[in-house]
């Protein structure tokens, strides 16, 4: 019955951050109690109803009061510093929950600055949204952090004035205990992971052994989770029952340590289910109904997504959950494969396996990448954990140096951190997306299903199906399916279009935007190599990424008017570069650079504009017919985008490539009233983000972006 609740509270969440309809909500709620009036026999579906309608009316009901900033122009925050982040080589990063202005109190802004204290500030600058690129494979980041609370960032904003404040009793704690790490492990890296590992305080670790950890896939050990409260119950109940209390005692005793070690660290999902699941154990132990650890996870998600639904979309909680269940349910059928090994080691190496099963396509997904060293690091750190834990936290509770006690946690915690250096130099990752990842996906969920208890009959029809409707999809969207993402790269330029399966690329963005905006965005979409790389002119906000796609994506031929890559293509009068794809070019000598950009046509759906200004727009006019989607050129200047020009385009759709709060207060009103007279629906991706436009094969037209809207 819990899992009939559960399922249907799921489904409503999602179904109520997706469509957001109270009414909806209202009609699943009111079907559901008149089934349960009416159908005794069919309670299941009855709960299911109810807890659907009710995973609707809450998610609506947080939705609502989400925080809306607006982000781009300059701004005055009053914020109440809460924690340090981690220390760069020339700045801090912390996060300050505010207190004005008024419509933000209480959001978390994560901010930038050359110094970290403690104390009420008031700064002015820039907030941007939380995520800096608004591309594909970034959306999970986007909501796990707006869905927290955390609204965006200030970067090195001007401190207008600051007043210090007293620590808290719990901060005063947490120094206490970082000063006795410092003294028992004489500081440096072994300090810094004994924090990270007990307290997930990552302010300390160096960059390069915080990228090990991460590039070798034992970052989750850094989130407080199920196995850390795991080793404290135990460290706490050996010591109790070793001072002769009573089971009874000892237990209650245990989990009110539980609970201080969770206010000390701070809560999040991951720990806070940990905490209520031991909360379970401890009450069916006492009850003598230990094995019903299924049923104590189902009842803690009913409980924490009742609590905030939200949480669902917080990667860490699905995380935790997924792997605890898979864990719970399939770790004694793995462990028969495994019976080569010591009794000790099957355990340990079953739920290893079967953590870096749930991992690694999730990883994958969220980070653009995974190591293959992932399985390996954690069959050598998991079973240290108990110890690496259990005497770090001995070193920060105990004042002073205590010599021998922590000896062997210094040299356990530099010998882990050198490990993990040692991988992290020849992280042998592997980094897939699109439909590779796709088919990832379901080859891990079924062999997840089959050691979770389904047949192997039934697992080879699920996967087998699963497989080929996947396969089916892709296909479907790559050959039947024109889809061009006019990707959020700032202040310039980059159009991915795939068409008939093949990629083309036009532009590619300025150099930051190249390394952190494209690439990954290309990772994600499975991008491994481009029919065509045009470039419409030489300037570094279209060309500037060049050469981190050319390290990073094949490229079978370049189109340009400039040397470019190595080569140069000139491209006189017209080019086809794939299927319905057009090169337009002059040989003209115009003194603006910007008017000498290629033009690019797919069909009559997209005409992509370069910067061509006013003399661009009367040498190309003669050639224009009317067309779908209009990238505007220049970025929405106003030298460029005429109404004689809208004219022959007819746009319905227009989309501006710029940065949020450019210095240059592009798009220019004078575009957007010319765009507004000439009927065009306007999408810009400083305020959208990515914008995707669709042309399905019955002629239809579909536009989605980043942010919605």
């Amino acid at each position: 019955m819990t899992w009939w609740m559960l399922a249907g509270l799921v489904l409503g969440i999602i179904g109520g951050e997706m469509i957001g309809s109270t009414l909806l909500g209202l009609g699943f709620l009111a079907l559901g109690l008149l089934f349960l009036y009416l159908l005794k026999s069919r309670q299941p579906l009855a709960l299911f109803l109810v807890f659907l309608a009710a995973g609707m009316l809450l998610t609506g009901f947080r939705m609502e009061r989400l925080y809306s900033p607006q982000y781009g122009g300059e701004g005055v925050y009053t914020l109440r510093s809460e924690k340090l982040l981690y220390t760069g080589d020339d700045y801090q990063a912390w996060q300050g929950r505010v207190l004005a202005p008024k419509e933000l109190a209480g959001a978390v802004i994560l901010i930038y600055s050359d110094r970290f204290s403690p104390g009420i500030y008031t700064l002015e600058g820039r907030l941007t949204p939380p995520v800096q690129y608004g591309n594909p494979g970034q959306g999970w980041h986007c909501k796990r952090k707006l869905y927290a609370g955390e609204v965006g960032v200030l970067s090195r904003p001007r401190v207008l004035s600051f007043q210090e404040r007293s620590l808290t009793l719990l901060e005063r704690a947490r120094q206490g205990y970082q000063q006795n790490l410092a003294a028992n492990i004489d500081g440096g890296e072994g300090t810094a992971l004994a924090l990270a590992l007990t307290t997930g305080d990552r302010s300390l670790l160096g960059q390069e052994l915080k990228s090990s950890v991460y590039l070798t896939g034992v970052g989750h050990l850094l989130a407080l989770s199920g196995l850390h409260v795991g080793i404290l119950l135990a460290l706490l109940l050996s010591l109790l029952r070793r001072l002769g209390l009573s089971p009874v005692v000892s237990s209650l005793l245990a989990f009110v340590g539980v609970l201080v070690f969770a206010c000390f660290a701070g809560p999040s999902p991951s720990l806070v289910r940990a905490v209520l699941m031991s909360a379970w154990g401890i009450g069916a132990l006492l009850l003598g109904r230990e094995r019903e650890g299924l049923q104590g996870l189902a009842w803690t998600a009913l409980f924490m997504l009742l609590y905030n639904p939200l949480w669902l979309f917080d990667y860490a909680f699905v995380f935790s959950f997924l792997a605890t269940f898979i864990c719970l349910r399939g770790a004694g059928r793995l462990e028969k494969y495994l019976s080569f090994l010591p009794e000790p080691a099957r355990r340990t190496a079953s739920i290893t396996l079967l953590v870096q099963l749930v991992a690694l396509p999730l990883t994958i997904y969220l980070f653009g990448s995974a190591s293959l060293w992932a399985p390996l690091a954690n069959l050598v750190i998991v079973p240290l954990m108990p110890a690496l834990a259990g005497f770090s936290l001995l070193a920060g509770l105990l004042p002073g140096r205590i010599g021998l006690v922590v000896l062997p946690a210094k040299y356990l915690l530099l010998g882990t951190a050198e490990f993990l250096r040692l991988l992290g130099r020849l992280p042998l990752s592997v980094s897939i997306g699109g439909l590779e990842l796709a088919l990832v996906f379901v080859a891990s969920g079924g062999i997840l299903l089959y050691l979770a208890g389904l047949s192997f009959r039934k697992t080879v029809i699920s996967l087998g199906a699963g497989l080929l409707l996947t396969l089916a999809i892709f296909t479907f969207m790559a050959n039947q399916v024109v889809t061009v993402w006019f990707l959020d790269v700032g202040q310039g330029d980059s159009i991915l279009i795939r068409n008939q399966g093949g990629w083309t690329l036009v532009d590619c963005g300025d150099v930051r935007a190249g390394e952190r905006a494209l690439v990954p965005a290309l990772r994600f979409l499975g991008v491994h190599k481009l029919r065509a790389l045009i470039l419409t002119h030489p300037h570094d906000d279209h060309i500037g990424g060049l050469d981190s796609l050319l390290e990073n994506v094949a490229v079978a031929t370049i189109y340009s008017n400039f040397p470019a890559g190595g080569e140069e293509t000139l491209v006189l009068s017209r080019a086809e570069a794939g299927p319905d794809l057009l090169i337009w070019a002059h040989n003209l000598d115009l003194a603006n650079l910007n008017d000498t950009s290629l033009l690019v046509s797919l069909g009559d759906k997209v005409l992509l504009t370069g910067d061509i200004e006013a003399a661009g727009e009367k040498v190309y006019l003669p050639r224009i017919e009317p067309y779908r989607v209009l990238k505007v050129a220049h970025h929405g200047s106003s030298t460029s985008s005429s109404p004689l020009f809208l004219a022959a385009v007819r746009p319905e759709v227009a989309v501006i490539s710029c940065g949020l709060g450019n210095r240059f207060g592009l798009p220019n009103q004078e575009t957007l009233d010319n765009l507004e007279a000439a009927g065009a629906a306007v999408f810009r991706t400083d305020f959208f983000g990515c914008v995707r436009v669709d042309f399905w094969p019955w002629g239809a037209m579909s536009v989605t972006t980043f942010w919605g809207g």
